[in-house]
C-alpha cells in the first residue's frame, strides 16, 4: 500500500516537508501523472473534479484564516500514520475577528 503522506513528507523530494506550504507543487506538471504527488491518494489517476476541489478549499481557507480566529480548547494530540489521527479529538472555538 502506498501512503501519500509518506511521499509528500519525503525531504529528498520536498524542502522542509513538515512546513505548511500550499504552493509546494506550483510549477510542476501534475496532470500527466507524477511519482512524487498523489492527488487524493489515487496515484497517477486524477480526479475529474480535482481542480474544482482545490479552488473550493483555497477559497474556504482564505476566508477562514482572514476572517476568523480559532483556539484549541481540548485535544490536539495526534498520531501520524498514513493520515493524521486525533485519538482524543480536536475541539476548537471559532470566533469572528
Amino acid at each position: 500500500m502506498v501512503a501519500p503522506a509518506v511521499v509528500h513528507l519525503n525531504p529528498e523530494k520536498y524542502e522542509n516537508p513538515l512546513n505548511f506550504n500550499p504552493w509546494r507543487w506550483e510549477g510542476q506538471d501534475l496532470h500527466s501523472g507524477s511519482k512524487t504527488f498523489m492527488a487524493w491518494g489515487s496515484g497517477t489517476r486524477l480526479c475529474v473534479g480535482a481542480e474544482f476541489a482545490k479552488l473550493q478549499i483555497a477559497i474556504f481557507l482564505h476566508h477562514f484564516v482572514s476572517k476568523y480566529r480559532w483556539s484549541v480548547t481540548k485535544g490536539g494530540d495526534f498520531i501520524r500514520r498514513p493520515s493524521l489521527i486525533f485519538p482524543n479529538g480536536l475541539h476548537i472555538d471559532i470566533e469572528e475577528k
